[in-house]
Formats: C-alpha cells, structure tokens, sequence
C-alpha cells in the first residue's frame, strides 16, 4: 500500500538521523529540528495521498452520475497546508441541469475557488494574530518552516473570515442571589473615521480567591459596530438562557457613567447602577490639582449623601482656578457628578461592589487594538475585539474558525479500505515487532 511506503521511508530517514547523533556526528538541538522537518514532509505526503485517494474515488463515482459531466482533467492546483506547500491534480466538471462549474475534490475536502491556504493554516495564523501583529504571527508559524511565511494582507483576510460561534443553550439554568456586570470601552482609531468604540460588557457572579483574585462564571461580550441597544440585548439573551432571573435579587451594572453603560438599565430587569469609584476619583482629582485641601471635605460629603454640598466645594476650587483649561475641567466635574449623582449614591449604599472594567478593557481591548499607534477598518476592529473576548472567554479561536468553515465529509470507503490493509498488514506481521525485520537499518540494532 502506498501509505505504508511513504510511512516507511520517513522511518527510514528518521534512523539514520538517530544513528547520526549516537555516532556523534550531530548534535540533539539539530536533530529536532531535522526530525520537524521530516514529520511535516511526511505530513505533506500523506495529504496528498489523501487527496488522490478522495479523488480517485470522486471521480469513479462521476462516471456513473448523470448529473455532471468532465469537461477537463489534470488541473494544477498547488495549497500551501499547515506542513507545507502540497500539489495534487484534480478534474473539471459541469453540472447538466444548472451548468455550474466544478472541482469536485476542491469541494469535497473544502478547497475555495482561487483559494491558496488551507482552512487550518488560517484557523493558526488567526490564533496566532490575535496576540500579536500581523507580521508577527506570520514569523512565529514559520519560524520552523518557511515555506509557511505568508503575507500580512494574507493574515488580515484570514481575521475577517473569523465568525464567533453561536453559544449552546445549557440544560440547566444557574440559580445566585446577586449577578454582577461591568462595561467599559477602548476608543480605536478607525480608517476614514474619526473613531470608534469597542465597547465590553462582562458578566460575573463574584469574587473568587485562589492564587490570584478571579471572577467568578465570568462572560465576555464586545462589539465595535452594534448600536448600544444590540449589545444589551444580547447580554440579556445570556442572562435569560443561562440565570434563573426569578431567583437573583440584586443585578449590578457598574460602569464610568457612559450614556450607553446606563442604558443598561432600561435592559436588565432590578438592575441598580453603580458609579465606578475609579472614575469618580480621577474626576475629583482632576478638579482639585490645585486645591488640595477641598479633596478630603468633597470625600467626606460624598460619603454623606449631600449633593448640595459636595457641588459647594467644588464650586470654590472654580473660583480658586485662574486657567480657562482648568476651570473647564472643574466644570466638567461638576456636571458628571451631577449627572451621575443616583450611581454615587448606590455606591456608598453598596460599598462592597466595586468594579475592575477598566483593567479589563486595558487587557482584553487595548491591548491588542489600541496600546501601540496603529489604526483599523472597521471590520478587522470588530473582528480582533471579538477575537480578543474569544479568548478571555476561554475559547480556542482556531477551532471556532474551522467550525464556521463547510466541514469535510469523512471519506467512508477510504477508512474501510485502509482498515483492510492495516489488518492485512498484521496478518502477514509487517506491524509490531515482525516489521523491525523489513527495514534494513535495524538488522543490526539491538531493540
């Protein structure tokens, strides 16, 4: 059988490269990475096999279809595969009815028209761009083997391709008494735009401590394109397929303040808003850089209730300030804490929420879309954002790729018959120990 064959004279080379380190004629470091080499040579062969075999039979079976119809043979066509560039020769039909034109075997083993990388080289390269530049990702899935070395234009059509999976609806619903949701947005710099939003909303049931603090049942959403609203909805599609809403008697949203954070609540049934103590902070320090001493009463008064208060104080840091820039900021101040007075309030009356969106954002988002000067179509920012909460959600991006992709049929007769030959082959023992015998190099190795 030809799969054998090809199996064997990889052993072959494989010995006699092993015989080369125990004869001290090279050392471990480059044996590995000629044994890499090898192994994605015989990677590529055995795709071809696959191939020819799918398209031996294909073809056997066309000849019996009155549906289509050879209109040529031996076609070219050259894929560069996760072991490395393969060529294999396949037939050109026309289907008599619809007079649609066709590569048979392209379409079976999931080969597009003009197509010139397969699905997983992409699902990898997508993996691996998700963490890193474009160039980057292409050099590290090469730096074994440069035939893999492809383009950045290739890896950035690789990411649009990218479709996050529709989540399952779990057996059971989970039943807390409290659910907590944070947001918080990245502000990207968008080609032929001023800018946009990659918003991220996370939902949690709590804190857990282990080696390092971690929320708990945390789930990640974001989105670049989707209107506010959208996105609401979707987080409460989740909380509806995954919570007992009945049962939960507290739902916390915490957020900056944003205008589309607090829409939240007109979405999430009981949900009681949160002003981040993060933001509220930076705005009172903004607003007191140059009269310190107003800091503490402003604090102490906030801790209060007293509106009235808290906006006399900071109506005295705007009369201390002579610059236009600063006392724009005071101003500024004055109007957020006003705006966001009701979330100040809920945060003194629940001091144990707090709220961690703008960390997240910084590792999920920015990190990827926003911390080096860099700048985005919309839709590869849309596509890396979702990429990015794939994986804080604990999803593997290259599976998701593939599995928005046509699966391949599983080839049944060619299992059959290399089942057959494998208990052939044990048949006449060229398996197991009796094969040690038909390969020539180990007549003289003790085994």
């Amino acid at each position: 059988m030809e799969l054998v064959r090809l199996v064997e004279e990889k052993v072959l080379s494989v010995v006699e490269k092993i015989f080369a380190i125990l004869d001290g004629k090279t050392d471990y470091h480059s044996f590995e990475i000629q044994l890499k080499k090898e192994l994605d040579s015989l990677g590529c062969d055995l795709l071809g096999y696959v191939i020819e075999t799918v398209k031996q039979k294909i073809e056997e079976e066309a000849k019996g279809d009155p549906n289509w119809k050879r209109i040529r043979k031996n076609d070219r066509k050259e894929i560069l595969t996760l072991f490395g560039p393969i060529v294999y020769y396949r037939s050109y039909y026309q289907h008599r009815e619809n007079k649609k034109y066709a590569y048979l075997v392209d379409k079976y083993i999931g080969v597009t028209p003009h197509s010139r990388i397969c699905a997983t080289l992409k699902a990898e390269l997508t993996e691996a761009a998700a963490g890193m530049s474009y160039e980057a990702a292409t050099v590290d899935i090469s730096k074994y083997n440069p035939a893999l070395k492809v383009s950045r234009q290739t890896v950035s059509l690789s990411i649009k391709e990218f479709n996050p999976k529709t989540e399952p609806l779990p057996q059971i619903k989970r039943q807390v008494s409290e659910l907590y949701i944070e947001a918080d947005e990245d502000h990207v710099k968008v080609k032929g735009r001023k800018g946009a939003q990659a918003r991220l909303v996370y939902v949690h049931e709590g804190i857990q401590d282990y080696s390092r603090r971690q929320l708990k049942g945390a789930k990640y959403f974001t989105s670049v394109k989707e209107k506010p609203e959208e996105l609401w909805w979707r987080v409460l599609d989740y909380l509806e397929a995954n919570y007992e809403l009945s049962s939960i008697k507290r739902i916390y949203l915490s957020g900056d303040g944003a205008s589309w954070i607090r829409e939240g609540i007109e979405y999430i049934p009981r949900a009681i808003f949160i002003l981040d103590k993060f933001h509220l902070a930076k705005y009172i320090l903004m607003a007191t850089a140059h009269a310190p001493e107003l800091r503490k009463p402003i604090y102490r008064w906030i801790r209060s209730l007293n509106k009235q208060k808290v906006q006399e104080y900071l109506s005295q840091a705007l009369k201390l300030a002579e610059e236009q820039p600063r006392r724009k900021r005071i101003i500024a101040t004055i109007k957020y804490i006003e705006h966001n007075w009701n979330g100040i309030e809920n945060a003194v009356r629940h001091p144990h929420i707090g709220c961690s969106a703008e960390g997240h954002v910084s590792h999920i988002l920015a990190a990827r879309l926003s911390s080096r000067p860099m700048a985005w179509s919309l839709q590869g920012a849309e596509k890396m954002a979702k990429m990015r909460v794939a994986k804080a959600n604990g999803e593997s991006i290259s599976k998701q790729y593939l599995e928005a992709k046509n699966s391949t049929p599983i080839v049944v007769e060619i299992k059959e018959a290399m089942h057959k030959e494998l208990k052939r082959l044990k048949q006449t023992k060229l398996l197991g120990k009796g094969y040690h015998n038909n390969i020539p190099l180990f007549y003289s190795v003790v085994i």
